[in-house]
């Protein structure tokens, strides 16, 4: 009862002061649960990379409630909708989806890495691995044709981008990087990018653009693969029309950065906690205010923080020989999970300090240890 009264009170305040607000996930890594046996998958995240992929199916499942009630305009999508692009995954998404599409919220999805022939996808069952049945770009866009695709005003022919309206004045221009182009935005979609914001310039839109791979560096220690290959001349473009504000993922942390004049929201992975997802509220000048939410089922959430500090510590301590390797293991799990989520508060400075040179991870935590910006929120204007 509290958490719908929260809910609600959440709802006046936006409908009463905003005139568009818009939702953000991203790289859910959806795995249908008829592709995996729980047991296993759930021991393999504990030494994995920290996605808590064996809950994401009740995951979903809260997070269309949540926006049921919350009811924003649009909910967008940033890529790695899928574990490793299998068709099932990609089906039973889209009906999870298509609830809030039939409740009169628009959902717009943007294919990242893991979703089309970039990778195998396979089943994960009690005693094997198997191949199972993935779909290609041209098969996803008419799978999610509801979700963007066949609602664009601008479609790129030579690759899976499109611009679709969000509201009157506002629209959102969807950068694909990679069916079949390996990181870059090809020199044809370029183009496109080019023409369909002189035309959105003419009508006076306003236009958010979004993208898999981040624009700007996020972190010096995850710069390729994780930038567009060319986007220096992305940003050209954009910049060029007045685009102030992208969002994208990929990078599965918790960050925001500006640089020529544009900002970036790196949505952290919906798969890793705390289960968060971003809310951006726009005003009828422009003016917008974006924060993090995670889901209100703290169980879900208590298991996502368990795989989590799991894998952190099976990657960064289980190796470790020392008398001071409980404060060591505390220190290291606190500033990841911390790191990750987009703001770094109170830790064991003395505790960090026993992490000497000798330790392979020690300048990737003394480089978040001293980052205390907070990335889950930021304003600005359109």
């Amino acid at each position: 009862m509290k958490r719908l009264f929260s809910l609600i009170a959440f709802v006046l305040i936006v409908a009463s002061i905003y005139a568009t607000t818009i939702v953000q996930i991203s790289d859910i890594h959806y795995l249908s649960p008829s592709l995996y046996d729980y047991d296993r998958l759930r021991n393999l995240t504990l030494i994995g990379d920290g996605k808590a992929t064996h809950i994401m199916d009740k995951v979903m499942d809260e997070f269309v409630s949540e926006m049921l009630e919350i009811s924003p305009d649009a909910v967008v999508v940033t890529g790695d909708l899928t574990y490793n692009g299998e068709k099932k995954s990609h089906e039973e998404l889209r009906e999870k989806l298509s609830i809030l599409e039939k409740n009169g919220i628009k959902v717009f999805v943007l294919m990242g890495n893991h979703d089309t022939g970039n990778a195998t996808p396979y089943a994960l069952y009690k005693d094997k691995v198997v191949e199972t049945e993935g779909i290609t770009a041209m098969e996803a866009e008419g799978l999610w044709m509801d979700f963007g695709y066949g609602e664009a005003v601008s479609k790129d022919p030579a690759s899976n981008s499109y611009m679709a309206e969000v509201s009157d004045d506002l629209w959102i221009m969807c950068i694909d990087s990679n069916n079949g182009s390996g990181g870059s935005v090809r020199s044809k979609t370029l183009t496109w990018i080019e023409n369909a914001l002189r035309v959105a310039n003419i009508k006076e839109k306003k236009v958010i653009t979004a993208t898999h791979q981040n624009l700007f560096v996020h972190n010096p220690r995850y710069t390729f693969g994780y930038q567009i290959n060319n986007s220096n001349k992305v940003v050209d473009i954009l910049k060029k029309w007045g685009v102030k504000l992208n969002l994208s993922g990929h990078l599965h942390i918790q960050h925001i950065t500006k640089e020529s004049g544009i900002t970036e929201i790196a949505q952290e992975s919906f798969s890793d906690w705390p289960l968060q997802y971003g809310v951006i509220e726009i005003d009828d000048n422009g003016r917008y205010s974006y924060f993090t939410k995670e889901i209100g089922n703290k169980d879900l959430v208590d298991e996502a923080q368990f795989v989590f500090d799991s894998s952190t510590q099976y990657k960064f301590t289980n190796n470790i020989e020392s008398e001071n390797k409980d404060k060591m293991t505390e220190v290291a799990t606190v500033l990841n999970r911390e790191y990750f989520r987009g703001k770094v508060d109170d830790y064991n400075k003395d505790a960090l300090a026993l992490w000497d040179e000798s330790y392979r991870m020690t300048s990737y935590l003394n480089l978040i240890a001293y980052d205390t910006r907070d990335y889950r929120s930021v304003e600005g204007s359109l």
